[in-house]
């Protein structure tokens, strides 16, 4: 079954208040003079006994979800950027023999005329190939390619003054102009106003794993609005449907079973090529006092992700990104509007949470110990 509630995606509490607004929730706590926590699905994750490994098989839940989600919806929307999270569900959806509606990506090539930009480089060199492939060998479906600068600069019109109450963790612009989509381009409006369920599968998240008293434990985080944010759950009532495919109370063995994968591998391996020295969040070895890398953890979780495949990287900034180089070179009253909210909004954050330039620390949910 479908949770059909916005809720779902986190919120945020003080005292008996609720918000989806991360901004908000400070505005009450430092008015109550109390901490505010990010819930996530709190009642069903703490239902379940973390420290014991789900005896299934992590690709036949990837299947499971799959099928899940197709059978809850009659159109959906793959979001493909050609990394690894969403080149895992294409590829589970595939095996899952579940029917493509549409495959959509985001891009700004006829903003910024470079194919091998940060913004499109991953584009160009994975997902078109990838595109290409898929229709050559036979699959029927939709792909959308979207010219997210166009969007982006509607954020400012659309939320005005309201902007910094929109975002909760990634500030670049390039991340919120997504909650647009179904209020911009007319085919995913024209769906939902004839009645139609529509649903954005998105590949948030892998797993976030600390140490703590010689213990491993897995924290969900309130850095999805990459994908999924206030203005999206506010909207839930226009049947504004979000599926993140791993974080869900709908799949809950999907977390913990990535969780015992990694946890499992650390206590087994101590080679130091599977590991860095800077801190990291996917998991930390006592033994060796390192922190498993990123594409290790992509190695456990994704079988079918190819090491070779190109990739640009993690962005340096959530705040002023690289794939909005084309924004800060334009239009300067745009670019003032913009850093006059990120100023504001960190500013009133900080007395409860730090902030630094490259991004927003995240709240993090209660501890699931393994």
């Amino acid at each position: 079954m479908i949770t059909m509630n916005p809720d779902k995606f986190g919120y945020y509490q003080v005292n008996n208040k609720k918000t989806y607004r991360k901004l908000e929730a400070v505005e009450w706590a430092k008015q109550d003079r109390i901490p505010f926590k990010w819930s996530f699905n709190d009642e069903v994750f703490s239902a379940l006994d973390w420290t014991k490994e789900p005896n299934v098989s992590l690709w036949e839940l990837y299947k499971q979800r799959a099928k899940q989600i197709r059978e809850s919806y009659d159109y959906v929307v793959l979001w493909y950027s050609g990394g690894s999270d969403s080149n895992n569900i294409l590829e589970a959806w595939i095996d899952a023999d579940c029917k493509i509606d549409e495959i959509a990506t985001c891009w700004g090539y006829k903003t910024s005329g470079n194919l091998y930009d940060f913004q499109n480089a991953e584009i160009t060199n994975v997902v078109l190939p990838d595109i290409k492939k898929l229709k050559d060998s036979g699959f029927d479906f939709k792909f959308r390619l979207i010219e997210l600068p166009e969007i982006s600069l509607k954020l400012f019109k659309t939320w005005g003054t309201d902007y910094e109450y929109y975002i909760n963790y990634h500030a670049s612009i390039n991340n919120p102009a997504k909650h647009l989509f179904r209020r911009y381009i007319k085919d995913y409006n024209d769906m939902i106003t004839k009645g139609k369920k529509v649903a954005f599968v998105w590949g948030t998240e892998k797993p976030i794993l600390h140490f703590t008293d010689d213990k491993h434990h897995f924290n969900f985080i309130d850095c999805i609005d990459n994908c999924v944010g206030p203005y999206c759950q506010e909207n839930y009532h226009k049947g504004w449907y979000d599926e993140l495919f791993y974080w869900t109370p709908d799949a809950p063995l999907i977390p913990i079973k990535q969780s015992h994968i990694i946890k499992n591998f650390i206590e087994l391996c101590d080679d130091k090529k599977f590991y860095q020295k800077d801190r990291a969040h996917n998991g930390y070895n006592a033994s060796i006092n390192m922190y498993i890398n990123y594409d290790t953890v992509k190695f456990l979780l994704y079988p079918k992700w190819s090491t070779k495949t190109f990739s640009n990287g993690k962005a340096h900034s959530f705040i002023f990104s690289e794939r909005d180089d084309w924004f800060f070179k334009g239009d300067g009253e745009y670019v003032s509007k913009y850093k006059q909210i990120i100023q504001s909004f960190i500013s009133n954050i900080e007395n409860i949470n730090k902030s630094e330039m490259r991004q927003l620390l995240p709240t993090y949910s209660k501890d699931y110990f393994l």
